[in-house]
């Protein structure tokens, strides 16, 4: 015979509510809590999770929107927040949507309500107040992930991008370089526009000029990357370095340099982003900007747990996490 919540509260030594108050997530006292997982773990309980959805109107399932479950940024964070939220009690639905339709987050964010998941974690493109708003009447509480939006009152959890750009840029002045190339993605979204705004500021602190041709700023793929390299290597006066500022722009700037046996730091340096595969592989090891993953997937679980709990519920929280740099043996100095 199946194990009951009374049982757990017997053998754990406290009431009925206190076991299902930690159950739903509540906070319990330490030994309570310790006593209860015990008594859960020895009686096998199982969670009537339908049961206790229709008692509490919470179904302790998440929804997780990613534009591109291929992207590696996607497929990390995804993992983190997936680890969080189970050792917090909830399940997760994975959707992924189109960041070239307009109505891409939209509709999934509608489909997300209708499965009645008590909050959403999401990568945001193309999201607008209307659609926070939809989800806040249904008490849906939403967290953003890597993107910042401004203009949207929700919650969000991204890293310093110009910051992190400024440090890459500077490390390759202070190397002796002055023509130093960005690769990046599109503009318009302010993960792409921090990055070339540190960029930027780092040539003007050091009283460089900025040449706009050496900027290329176009989708964020293995294609995009591969196409600067090209175009960067076939100027009179190529740059003497690069930054890759994405993983998959990275892996394309790389494919390219070994095809046309372009040698790293010997023809070129180089500063990739977020590959630490790639880095670590290639020979020499590639100096690289690393973000902090798992801790954006972590606050980012942390602060929707606030907000599905009542814990929080006051203005817009932006939390901005930096970005490290891994040094590699990319870079070399020059005059």
């Amino acid at each position: 015979m199946a194990s009951t919540i009374k049982d757990v509260a017997k053998m754990a030594g406290v009431s009925i509510s206190t076991v299902s108050k930690f159950i739903n997530g509540g906070n319990v006292l330490e030994e309570n809590r310790q006593q209860i997982e015990y008594a859960i773990e020895t009686l096998n309980y199982q969670v009537n999770t339908f049961a206790r959805g229709m008692k509490t109107r919470k179904t302790m399932s998440v929804g997780v929107l990613i534009p591109s479950l291929a992207d590696y940024y996607g497929v990390s964070i995804l993992s983190y927040i997936d680890q969080e939220l189970y050792a917090a009690g909830y399940s997760t639905i994975i959707c992924d949507y189109s960041p070239t339709n307009p109505t891409g987050a939209s509709d999934k964010i509608n489909f997300l309500i209708n499965k009645q998941i008590d909050g959403i974690i999401m990568q945001p493109i193309n999201v607008s107040q209307e659609d926070i708003d939809r989800a806040a009447k249904a008490n849906v509480p939403i967290v953003f992930v890597d993107i910042e939006k401004p203009d949207v009152a929700c919650d969000s959890v991204t890293i310093d991008n110009e910051d992190i750009a400024y440090r890459i840029t500077k490390h390759l002045i202070d190397n002796g370089h002055a023509r130093i190339g960005f690769i990046g993605g599109q503009e318009g979204f302010n993960t792409t526009d921090d990055r070339v705004k540190g960029y930027k500021a780092a040539l003007r602190d050091r009283k460089l000029p900025v040449d706009e041709s050496l900027i290329h700023l176009e989708s964020v793929s293995e294609e995009s990357g591969y196409l600067a390299m090209t175009r960067f290597m076939k100027r009179p006066n190529p740059p003497t370095a690069v930054f890759a500022s994405g993983n998959d722009l990275t892996a394309g700037s790389v494919m390219y340099m070994n095809e046309k046996h372009v040698r790293i730091p010997e023809d070129i340096s180089f500063v990739g982003f977020e590959n630490q595969v790639i880095a670590h592989v290639y020979n020499p090891t590639l100096t690289i900007g690393i973000q902090p993953i798992r801790k954006v997937g972590q606050t980012a679980v942390k602060m929707l747990l606030e907000r599905m709990r009542g814990e929080y519920d006051g203005e817009p929280r932006r939390i901005r996490l930096k970005a490290v740099i891994d040094f590699g043996a990319s870079v070399k100095k020059i005059i």
